[in-house]
Order: C-alpha cells, then structure tokens, then sequence
C-alpha cells in the first residue's frame, strides 16, 4: 500500500499548500500570489478527482495483488521487468481552424510499467517544434490554437521548439476479457505544464483527464472503443471548456509479425466556435524481435480542427 500513502500525501501537500498564509510578504507581491493561490484553488477540486481515480486504480491494485502476484512455476515470466521503452515522432501539417498553416514535430517518450497483470503506469515526455504564423498549443490529448493575444497570428512565420507537457497516467484492468466478456480498462491521466506557455507551446495549466476503454479479440481481428472526459485548465485571462474525446481502432494480425491497424479519433472543442478535431490514422506495426517493435503510419484531417495530412514511425522495446 505504499503507492495509497504517497497519492493520500500528495492530495494532502496541495490542500496545505493552498492554506500557507501570505501575510509576511510585501503587498503587492502579497496580492500577485493571492491571485495565483485563488487560481490554482479553482482547478484544485478538479485535481483531486483524478487523484482520487489514481488513488481507487491503486487500491484496487492492492487488492488484487495477491492474485497478481507471480507464482514459484511462473519464474520465467517473473524474470521480466514489465517495462517498455517507446518513442513515436509525429509530424504534421494543418492549418486548425486558423488562415495559416502550422508545421508540427511531436517527439514522445514514453515509458510505461506493468506493475500487474492489471495495474500499469505511463509516463510521457515529449519534444515540441513548431513553425508557422500560429503556435498550436496542446490540450487534453487534442491540438487547438492557443486564444492567447501574445500567441496570435503574426506578419512572418516562426518557430517555436523545446519541452513539451508531461504525462502521467494510471490504469486497470476492471474487467479481464473472457470468452465473450470483452477487456474493460479505466485510466486516469494528468498533463503536467511543463511546456513553455509564454512561447505558445502549452497553455500554463493542468489538465486532468479520465476515461474507459473497451477491446475484444475475435480471431485476427481486434476492435476496440474508448472515451474520456477531459479537465481543461484555463490559463489566465482565457476561459477554455472541457472536452470529451473518443476513439474507434480496428486491428488486425496480419501475420505472426505484422499487425494493421485503423483508428478514429475525435474530440469536442476546447474553445468556443472552433471545430473540434477529427481524425483518421492507420499505422502498420513490425515485429522485429520478441522485444522489439517498428512502426509507421499516416492521418488524415476531416475537420477542420485537425491537420491536414502527417506521418509517423516509431519503435517499441520490452524489458
């Protein structure tokens, strides 16, 4: 139950620092940080939902860890460290809703941990360059052009790279697929602002997201359907809504190497009056190796939200 104590602390540490009271500074610097304090106050209910979503995934976690727990004729299987290395660049092209066109590199790292059969984490640190007359932030796992003034469209194209937000997210398996009965999953994710806002390549603010995924394995075929819920952190002075994303993928077992995959994905707009993005990708996936895996793909843009066309590769190791 350590993982329950260290999510109880963190929820405890952000209420605490909530209530540090500001009267030993100056005044204007008191004001400053009253504003900031009533900001982060604001977003704070909807933080501790999704710890509180991490805090359930880890207690139910707990509970089935003695089922989970690898047996002595299990030794083989115990050996692997459930860890996977992956980094996929993606770049696009689009305009999202705006005159001009915007190029954009999304390098993730990505690592992820399968602490059970059921409990797995991931962690998300991606590199962001951007070029164009508008800087496109990123927000709750959608692209949409960032309302700020200072980040508006200018005379003459510019570039913008470095750290993206970071990503951390929690899910488990509450259903385990059977005969029938398909896979269900729930997860719940935080985005971390550690992109640069004043440069336009994140928004300042957290997001929180949780959601559900189904996936059923017929033969060869392999459909699967997720939605979630997204918290949309506002950054100041710009009022930004909630969106609810989804998904459809279609997978298929080529061969005993080679999987094909289609996906769908959509999600409502973060801001008022612009589309919502919308998309179509289908990626081929290449098993290398029992440990390593290549991928490429191609996406498609059908709103006017999304980028117009973009391509990726990427690899895969297990541990």
């Amino acid at each position: 139950m350590k993982e329950l104590a260290l999510i109880l602390a963190l929820v405890f540490g952000l209420v605490a620092i909530g209530q540090i009271p500001l009267r030993c500074m100056p005044h204007r610097r008191r004001e400053l940080d009253v504003t900031r304090a009533r900001r982060r106050l604001e977003a704070m209910p909807r933080t501790l939902v999704v710890l509180a979503c991490l805090t359930l995934i880890l207690v139910g976690r707990g509970a089935a860890n003695a089922q989970d727990q690898p047996k002595p004729s299990d030794a083989a299987e115990a050996k692997e460290l459930g860890l996977t290395l992956s980094g996929t660049p993606e770049y696009t092209e689009g305009k999202y809703g705006t005159r001009h066109t915007t190029d954009i590199l999304y390098v993730p790292f990505v690592v992820d941990w399968s602490v059970t059969d059921r409990f797995d984490l991931s962690l998300t640190l991606p590199y962001l360059r951007e070029h164009g007359r508008d800087i496109i932030a990123t927000i709750g796992g959608g692209v949409v052009r960032t309302p700020l003034g200072r980040h508006a469209s200018t005379g003459r194209a510019r570039t913008e790279e470095g750290l993206g937000d970071m990503l951390l997210e929690a899910g488990y398996v509450l259903l385990k697929e059977k005969d029938l009965r398909p896979e269900v999953r729930g997860f719940a994710e935080i985005k971390f602002p550690t992109a640069d806002s004043r440069r336009g390549l994140g928004t300042g603010a957290f997001d929180e997201a949780i959601g559900l995924g189904v996936e059923k394995k017929f033969a060869k075929w392999t459909p699967s359907l997720e939605v979630r819920y997204v918290f949309v952190g506002s950054p100041h002075g710009t009022s930004l809504d909630n969106s609810v994303g989804w998904s459809a993928e279609l997978a298929y077992d080529a061969t005993s190497w080679l999987r094909l995959s289609s996906r769908l994905e959509g999600a409502t707009a973060v801001v008022r009056h612009e589309p919502g993005p919308l998309d179509l990708r289908i990626v081929a996936e290449m098993k290398v190796s029992d440990r390593v895996k290549l991928k490429a793909g191609a996406l498609k843009g059908l709103s006017n939200g999304s980028p117009n066309f973009g391509v990726l590769v990427g690899f895969e190791v297990s541990f």
